[in-house]
């Protein structure tokens, strides 16, 4: 193997853009033009395509984006729109709440009048009944007082005798009812 080794080495080249051997050369020019035609054959098309394909992609891309930004800007007066008919739907709410304030105020102040009236009438009716229970409780006293003083004045007055009688005679009166 080392002698095939120098022998290679000591062919000289057949000039100064060619190898020691020139069938090297045209076998080699050969099997890069099979090689470059099996390439231009299968590959370039696919190749094509794939630009192809591409540019195409680029082109709808562009297209949607311009549609994108179209819409967006629609999405954006619409919403500006909005924005002003939702300070108008604000300033009209806000009117609302203020009218609905005031009338609760109104409504809570009767309320408030009414009750105050109501509590009013019922104390006067409870003063009213409780003078009236003062005076039957005072009246019911005084005629107890009376009655006990009056049965002092009798029991000092009747001597047992008279006692006796009294009683007999109320017994009488009531079995001749019966």
């Amino acid at each position: 193997m080392i002698a095939t080794v120098s022998v290679i080495a000591a062919e000289g080249p057949n000039g100064r853009f060619f190898p020691g051997d020139i069938y090297e050369f045209w076998w080699g020019l050969l099997a890069f033009l099979v090689v470059f035609g099996l390439l231009a054959w299968k590959v370039l098309p696919l190749a094509k395509e794939a630009l192809n394909k591409g540019q195409a992609d680029a082109v709808a891309e562009g297209a949607a984006a311009e549609k994108a930004q179209a819409d967006a800007a629609a999405k954006v007066a619409a919403l500006k729109a909005e924005l002003g008919d939702a300070d108008a739907v604000a300033a009209q709410i806000v009117a609302d709440a203020e009218t609905n304030a005031q009338q609760l105020r109104i409504d809570s102040a009767n309320r408030t009048q009414q009750l105050v009236n109501d509590m009013w009438a019922k104390a006067q009716s409870d003063s009213e009944s409780m003078k009236v229970q003062a005076q039957s409780d005072v009246q019911a006293e005084v005629a107890a007082q009376a009655v006990g003083a009056a049965e002092q004045v009798v029991r000092s007055s009747l001597d047992s005798a008279r006692h006796g009688d009294l009683i007999d005679d109320y017994i009488s009166k009531l079995g001749a009812s019966s």
